[in-house]
């Protein structure tokens, strides 16, 4: 399973979505989530996982980055 740490940044206009990291299991994904947490002093910027889909066709391998 691939675990997606998704960055949400609120503007007064609208929501941004990033992903920032991923994982292949839920206690690296949240280590991971804690660091970034840890590390943004943003108010406005939030920080959560998501549970990817895994669909080889949708995912990069390292030929194709």
């Amino acid at each position: 399973m691939i675990y997606l740490i998704v960055r949400k940044r609120k503007t007064n206009y609208s929501e941004d979505y990033r992903i920032e990291k991923w994982a292949r299991t839920t206690r690296d994904a949240n280590k991971l989530l804690g660091a970034l947490t840890l590390l943004e002093d943003d108010e406005d910027t939030v920080h959560f996982i998501v549970q990817a889909q895994e669909n080889p066709a949708l995912l990069l391998t390292e030929e194709v980055a």
